[in-house]
């Protein structure tokens, strides 16, 4: 299981959320919740493939996320006041989830100050995460929101030889910075024949921060962890 809330758990704790979950399963096209709804559950993903999305003023999909196998979705609606979903999610692909009710997930977190300690700090990096994407996608440039996000894996990676993993497909990667697949295609290539990154699948290595920092006029500490 990814990084989640119930990660921080220790063995007692999920013992008891997991003998309260149930299991649904829907079909692709599915709507698993919509904008606005009472959020009273949170989701696992034991298979499958969903989308999280917002619908905008001008009736576009903004694509915020896909969650796949061994993810969580919406545990961050569960402390939200008012406790609403803040997106959409559809299902992709036909799907398996595990279910927890809002008030078992609470009623474990409050019986537990250190857990409670551990969920605010959980929470409180994954708002400085939000902010840090919403920083990216401030910039002018394209080139310069490609290598902020590259900065931004390279910290939470610690890659060995400066290889980073590309965790998302790389169609979400452009809706994530607000730019096009073939934008984004174009500015990794244009990083390979400066000769500052490699690629190979779905990992990147880069060959030269500093000079990949200058070409984009950033300074190279966006890097430092």
């Amino acid at each position: 299981m990814t990084s989640s809330i119930i990660s921080l758990m220790d063995q007692d704790q999920k013992k008891r959320l997991f003998s309260l979950k149930r299991k649904i399963q829907y079909t692709t096209g599915d709507v698993l919740f919509e904008q606005g709804e009472e959020a009273n559950q949170m989701f696992l993903v034991e298979k499958g493939k969903v989308s999280l999305f917002r619908l905008m003023p001008n009736g576009d999909e903004k694509l915020f996320k896909v969650f796949l196998a061994g993810e969580l979705i919406a545990e961050m609606a569960m402390f939200m006041d008012p406790r609403k979903y803040p997106m959409n999610a559809r299902v992709e692909q036909d799907s398996v989830f595990v279910v927890f009710n809002h008030k078992d997930v609470i009623n474990l977190v409050v019986s537990s100050p250190e857990l409670s300690m551990k969920t605010m700090s959980y929470m409180s990096n994954k708002i400085c995460n939000l902010m840090n994407t919403l920083n990216i996608l401030t910039q002018v440039s394209a080139n310069q929101r490609l290598v902020m996000k590259l900065a931004e894996l390279y910290r939470g990676q610690i890659p060995q030889e400066g290889k980073i993993h590309l965790s998302v497909t790389k169609k979400l990667l452009a809706t994530q910075l607000g730019m096009t697949p073939e934008t984004l295609s174009r500015s990794i290539k244009k990083l390979k024949n400066e000769g500052y990154v490699l690629e190979s699948g779905n990992s990147l290595t880069l060959v030269d921060i500093p000079g990949l920092c200058h070409s984009v006029e950033l300074t190279p500490d966006i890097f430092s962890v």
